[in-house]
């Protein structure tokens, strides 16, 4: 995968610029793409589709100025349409040959406005956005995508927001390669639009490889994340699963004491309790619905609390369905959650969230330094953040080394460079009796 790096914030900016100008004063060689791109020659569909596209350029650059991490160095948009043009960027600095964008006013005078291919990136990127998603896959039989696993110990490695391609993401995979854990679960995130060009990016460096330097199936996990679903999944289901043989988006791994759900919160768009995914919460709700019940890890990509204002706002549709769950099934019938989709490490009060709430969404994507000591003003309070730094001073990227040895969970917290974080290691215990397999 192709990066543009010093200032994402100022080249998605530039090229948004030149399109929207473009667009505006009728440039002959713009609308040709954008004939191209529509498929049609017809005044009138294409002046609607200029308009179209003026207004949703205009409605972008608004997100990323109101955005407060659009200043990082390597800024990965939550924004749909922003997400499909920083991956068509990509692709033309690679067909073009730029070094790096190192220098973004030179580069872009070299680079930028003397090559119409920067401002066809928002009309691609327009175009690919109405594609529809894919059909969400699944059963409602609770034996369905399920995993036993007899052993009494094995390992699990947890990634989030991982899928960059970028220096940290490698370091964290080489981290996980070198531990040879039994399992491998990437939480979604897989940079910057989740194309199939970019999934394969992610298969190509995935931590756990068989003899053929294939992702091993079976042992291998994605969960879908909101930037895959900016190409509408099409790649995650098309080129991600079928590398795992993984059947659908969610999944489950039990043992005689635990067992760690995996679930899809961004076909829905953050949530689990809609019609388009409800196969889904059928099947969920059978899973928790059994008693005894097992000691319950859920693993998701969004977040169902958050110690940020912004943040802790867009948690409560999540929040509110797990309320839901629980009055259909029984009481307490999560013990622990990781996610990912904010792009840091935090450990959450256990007494405020009534489970073991653990976000660990700094798998790759490079972001300010935590320093955090207490959470917003109304927002879910926190205990602990990885502190760590790298590089230039950003925040350290790390994954999670879960041992289970029976009723026994040790949770690691371990970082790029292979050291312990700064988050210390936890010794989780069962709480419910060993259930026999059936």
């Amino acid at each position: 995968m192709f990066h543009l790096f010093s200032s994402q914030h100022q080249n998605i900016t530039n090229v948004l610029d030149s399109t929207l100008d473009k667009l505006k004063n009728k440039d002959q060689e713009t609308m040709k793409q954008l004939a191209d791109e529509a498929g049609t020659i017809d005044p009138d569909m294409l002046e609607n589709y200029r308009k179209q596209l003026i207004s949703q350029i205009e409605n972008s650059k608004d997100h990323i100025a109101s955005d407060p991490k659009s200043r990082a160095e390597d800024y990965a948009s939550r924004d749909p349409f922003v997400g499909l043009v920083q991956t068509n960027m990509g692709k033309t600095a690679h067909a073009m040959g730029v070094p790096a964008m190192v220098n973004v006013a030179n580069d872009w005078q070299k680079y930028g406005d003397v090559d119409p291919r920067w401002a066809f990136c928002p009309i691609i990127s327009f175009f690919q956005s109405r594609i529809p998603k894919h059909e969400f896959v699944g059963s409602a039989d609770i034996v369905a995508y399920n995993y036993a696993e007899h052993r009494p110990k094995f390992t699990i490695a947890i990634m989030a927001d991982w899928g960059a391609a970028n220096t940290a993401a490698r370091q964290v995979s080489q981290q996980i390669g070198a531990k040879n854990p039994d399992y491998v679960i990437h939480l979604g995130d897989t940079y910057y639009a989740g194309t199939a060009a970019e999934c394969q990016a992610s298969l190509d460096m995935w931590p756990l490889r068989d003899a053929q330097n294939n992702p091993v199936p079976f042992k291998s996990f994605a969960l879908n994340g909101n930037h895959e679903m900016f190409c509408g999944a099409r790649n995650y289901y098309g080129t991600l699963l079928p590398a795992f043989k993984q059947g659908a988006s969610y999944f489950k791994i039990r043992t005689e004491y635990w067992q760690f759900i995996g679930l899809d919160t961004a076909y829905a768009g953050g949530c689990l309790n809609r019609p388009e995914v409800k196969v889904q919460w059928d099947w969920m709700v059978g899973n928790l619905s059994v008693k005894p019940l097992l000691s319950t890890i859920f693993l998701t990509h969004h977040q169902p609390v958050s110690a940020h204002a912004q943040e802790f706002s867009d948690s409560r549709p999540l929040y509110n369905d797990v309320q839901t769950l629980i009055a259909q099934t029984q009481p307490n019938p999560i013990f622990g959650w990781f996610f990912g989709h904010e792009h840091r490490a935090i450990i959450y009060d256990d007494k405020a969230t009534g489970f073991k709430a653990r976000l660990i969404g700094n798998g790759a994507i490079p972001h300010d330094a935590e320093n955090e000591v207490k959470c917003d003003d109304g927002c879910t309070p926190i205990t602990c953040v990885n502190s760590g730094t790298w590089g230039e001073g950003n925040a350290i990227s790390s994954f999670v080394f879960l041992t289970v040895d029976g009723p026994t969970l040790t949770v690691e917290y371990i970082d790029q460079n292979g050291q312990s974080s700064s988050i210390p290691t936890e010794t989780w215990t069962a709480t419910a009796d060993g259930q026999p397999f059936v």
